[in-house]
């Protein structure tokens, strides 16, 4: 793919090697953490296994963003973006501010153009830490020991407005998706934004079921599992409409 320059796959294993490094520093650091104040070499190996197999089911989310955002993208800049800092959510948005998904033919000036608005969109979180997150993490402590239910609804709308910008993208475009195109390919990017819009219903019934599971049954375990189980049946359900004749 004319995405994939050597260049490219050099940066990703430059990052790629460094975040291993950081593991590793961190590993050791604990490990010999563990061993000052006792811990013994069983329980230091099960936290270690434990560990590493809960963070297997976690990972299947960017796995599977990495081969949806393959196809415009190439290997090398989903690899990059989605195993350090990207969410697949936000780099689909980010890829159709140039319209990338909708082009026959992907040029390099796409790509490129698509990759800057990605890291210009994300840096900011990063810049944000290093100069103001000790004073935020400050104040949040304070917030939550004087006014706890003032923090829960401060999380919960910043957490709802994001949700909000996501869902009402997706039901705008099975409403008004190319209005201005010709009669047939107006129903046919419609019946594809009604598929959209019932693979979100999906996804939301889903996470509400495990919300429940964890909630009466105290399947704590659920947590980690309840994003990627979501995102499966979420694929699942809209790899069978596509079959239906109204969607395909």
């Amino acid at each position: 793919m004319p995405k994939d320059y050597l260049a490219v796959f050099l940066i990703g294993g430059i990052i790629a090697a460094t975040i291993i490094a950081m593991s590793l520093f961190f590993l050791i650091k604990s490990v010999k953490r563990a061993k000052e104040i006792g811990m013994s070499a069983d329980k230091i190996k099960t936290a270690i296994k434990t560990s590493a197999l809960f963070s297997i089911v976690p990972s299947i989310p960017i796995v599977i963003g990495v081969g949806i955002m393959m196809s415009f993208l190439g290997l090398a800049i989903p690899w990059i973006r989605l195993t350090v800092i990207g969410a697949l959510q936000y780099e689909i948005i980010a890829m159709d501010q140039v319209s990338l998904t909708q082009q026959a033919v992907i040029s390099d000036t796409l790509v490129a153009t698509a990759l800057i608005i990605m890291t210009i969109s994300i840096i900011s979180g990063p810049l944000f830490n290093i100069l103001f997150y000790k004073k935020f993490k400050n104040k949040l402590e304070d917030l939550q020991k004087n006014n706890q239910k003032l923090l829960d609804t401060i999380t919960g709308s910043l957490l709802g407005g994001i949700l909000a910008g996501l869902a009402s993208y997706i039901i705008i475009a099975a409403f008004f998706s190319n209005s201005s195109a010709p009669e047939q390919e107006t129903v046919t990017a419609t019946a594809n934004g009604y598929l959209t819009l019932i693979t979100l219903g999906v996804s939301m019934l889903v996470m509400i079921v495990c919300g429940l599971l964890l909630k009466v049954f105290k399947w704590k375990w659920l947590e980690n599992y309840a994003l990627p189980i979501t995102i499966l049946a979420s694929m699942a359900a809209a790899y069978g409409l596509s079959f239906v004749p109204a969607f395909a």
